[in-house]
């Protein structure tokens, strides 16, 4: 009997082509008829963070040289003044009624102001301190709320007065201008000191121009990013040293673009 012929390659792909198309065709139409049921069961939303966010007709307005963090969220009637700073996880509530911050003050990381029983007024050069919670309490010029600190509603700190760390301050107490509280409930301890005081404006002032640099890096484009990186490789691979020893030029920076 005459050698069977194999068919060649070309003419399987002829054969199988058809057969393909129809798999092909198959699928897709599984694909509509299994995207269609799903949606009649579940439908996944996609919501992006804002760390400003308008509620109704009450929007945010916030100065532009002011360093807002990633994570933050600030809502509703809300003004932050110019070179103050909202830090990382800090919650600023205005939905129902306002908040106003001050110039230079400074809203450290997880600290939460809400109006649930009135606005919130913060101060100029004012230090709301990590993880703090103000419940529509007003904090006067260059005072300090200590981290973890509770202030309950109409609460009044004033001018240049400072709140330990982890005090609750019950509803409607004054804190006099200048004067140290503490523990729970907070009470008055001692009046502060000229040094004490200057310390804690040097440290502000130090707060304020760390958020400055958060600011700058947060607006750096995607090409001013990669050649950060770039420089950060190029320094540590390079050693200055040795390049003074066989009169390498040390300008001559990697360029990315």
């Amino acid at each position: 009997s005459p050698q069977q012929q194999h068919p060649t390659a070309s003419e399987m792909s002829v054969r199988i082509a058809p057969l393909g198309a129809l798999c092909r065709g198959v699928g897709s139409v599984l694909e509509k008829i299994g995207a269609g049921m799903a949606d009649n069961f579940t439908r996944e939303t996609l919501n992006r963070h804002r760390e400003v966010m308008a509620v109704a007709d009450k929007k945010p307005v916030i100065a532009d040289s002011c360093f807002i963090a990633p994570s933050a969220n600030i809502m509703g009637t809300v003004e932050v003044g110019k070179k103050s700073s909202v830090w990382y996880g800090a919650v600023m509530n205005g939905d129902q009624a306002s908040i106003s911050v001050g110039s230079e003050s400074i809203i450290k990381d997880l600290a939460m102001l809400t109006t649930g029983n009135g606005a919130v007024k913060i101060g100029n050069n004012v230090v709301i301190g990590a993880g703090a919670v103000i419940n529509g309490a007003t904090v006067e010029d260059d005072a300090v709320v200590g981290a973890g600190a509770t202030l309950g509603d109409k609460v009044v700190v004033g001018k240049g007065a400072y709140v330990a760390p982890g005090a609750t301050v019950e509803p409607g107490t004054s804190v006099p201008a200048g004067q140290v509280f503490g523990g729970n409930p907070a009470a008055a301890l001692r009046a502060l000191s000229e040094e004490e005081t200057a310390q804690l404006s040097a440290a502000k002032g130090a707060y304020v121009e760390l958020g400055t640099y958060h600011m700058e890096e947060l607006r750096k484009s995607a090409l001013e990013i990669e050649q950060d990186k770039s420089d950060r490789k190029w320094d540590e691979e390079r050693s200055q040293d040795y390049d003074s020893h066989i009169g390498i030029l040390q300008n001559t920076r990697a360029q990315v673009w």
